[in-house]
């Protein structure tokens, strides 16, 4: 008889409100456990123990680990999916999903991962069925008839196999890196698409057999799957993209080099960049310009500082115009109106070490949507103002809401 998978753990982000974590039996959790720790030493998850009594909620990440009994660890965002793809779009790491929506069955209530999986198996049906391409690789071979290049150091290592000869020969086959990588991407749905509709699982079982004959053997998994987004044939891009957030948008695998058994999006991350696009798009309006990404890290002069980047300050948004500099630290959490001493503290770090006029903590929710700019010291030094401040951003209404809501409040600084 077939054992029972056990129930998944299923939790919301830390801010999200209500009781949403997940509440239960440390007993309960004994073969998980180490596995679990894990993933709160890695930022996934908070882990707060009270006896016997287990809180597990998200931190920063949202989406799916598997545990060692088969058990899922669900954490759900506090922003719907499907804005988070919006916001992914937004960033570049994603297809505009005017392309999509109107063509695949995501729904409003489906889990990040359900999202992600469902829209590479429809980009991947569409490969299969209009763009799968053989192309010029380069493979070894060891034959008689010398069609290729000589792999000299292998032929003197081999001398007893002549009158076989090792070479590399550019053959034209669909092993590609591209369909590689699309393949690797197929293996992982059926982790992500356990519970999914019986459509999904059809689909999935008639790509699978379309895909058997690929090979999944790839030296470097990463330096792959990176550099198939950048010359992909026509028809793979969005493909790739989506492949690229099932195997490395997660937490690798030491040994594998891929996204083991998580498929974690770090939000926190995603709400950095989106910041710095937003200035990017405003620069013409505002007059703030962005400066160079390595101007952003400031180091310690004493030789150990310079040399360990843990003690490097490096802010996530720095801008300028003439006679001013402005910093920005994205923080990824609900802490509008109640900003800690040690984020404040560190303002004030940033102020003395890019010569800021101006620091900012900016959030990606406020409570009370009336408010969304919260002034906390203005002072002098050194005879040059200071301005350390808080600002709310409506990131679950979308990227261009939350774009018009920065430009806002840009005006009303200005002003």
């Amino acid at each position: 008889m077939l054992s029972r998978r056990p129930d998944d753990i299923v939790c919301f982000e830390v801010g999200s409100g209500g009781a949403l974590a997940w509440i239960g039996s440390r007993r309960m959790l004994d073969d998980d456990w180490s596995a679990l720790e894990t993933q709160a030493n890695r930022g996934v998850i908070r882990l707060d123990v009270c006896g016997d009594r287990v809180t597990i909620s998200g931190a920063t990440c949202v989406g799916l680990v598997v545990l060692p009994t088969g058990r899922r660890l669900i954490v759900r965002s506090k922003i719907p999916s499907l804005m988070l793809l919006e916001w992914l779009a937004y960033v570049g790491e994603f297809p505009r999903l005017t392309h999509w929506l109107p063509d695949v069955g995501v729904a409003v209530g489906d889990d990040w991962h359900k999202c992600i999986a469902r829209l590479f198996l429809y980009a991947l049906e569409d490969v299969t069925r209009r763009y799968v391409r053989k192309d010029y690789v380069a493979v070894a071979w060891d034959d008689p008839a010398i069609r290729g290049r000589i792999v000299t150091a292998a032929l003197a290592r081999r001398l007893h196999r002549l009158p076989c000869v090792p070479q590399v020969q550019r053959r034209r086959t669909i092993d590609t890196p591209f369909n590689i990588v699309l393949a690797l991407a197929l293996d992982r749905l059926p982790v992500l698409l356990a519970d999914g509709r019986d459509d999904d699982q059809r689909r999935m079982a008639r790509l699978r057999e379309q895909w058997a004959s690929i090979p999944r053997d790839i030296d470097d998994p990463v330096s792959a799957v990176t550099a198939a987004q950048w010359a992909s044939p026509p028809g793979y891009r969005e493909a790739l993209q989506l492949a690229r957030l099932i195997l490395i948008g997660a937490v690798l695998d030491p040994v594998s080099r891929m996204g083991g058994q998580a498929f974690t999006l770090p939000l926190a991350a995603v709400w950095e960049r989106a910041l710095r696009r937003m200035f990017d798009d405003l620069a013409s309006q505002t007059g703030w310009l962005r400066v160079a990404d390595g101007l952003r890290t400031r180091r310690w002069d004493d030789p150990a500082g310079r040399d360990d980047p843990k003690r490097w300050l490096t802010a996530d948004v720095v801008v300028q115009r003439p006679g001013a500099r402005w910093v920005l630290d994205a923080k990824y959490k609900r802490e509008f109106a109640d900003e800690s001493r040690i984020d404040r503290f560190q303002m004030c770090a940033y102020a003395v070490a890019f010569d800021a006029d101006r620091v900012s903590l900016v959030y990606p929710t406020s409570m009370d949507t009336r408010t969304t700019l919260r002034d906390l010291l203005s002072t002098t030094v050194g005879g040059r103002s200071l301005r350390i401040d808080s600002l709310a951003l409506p990131m679950d209404a979308g990227p261009e809401t939350c774009r018009e809501a920065l430009a806002a409040i840009i005006r009303r600084s200005m002003n």
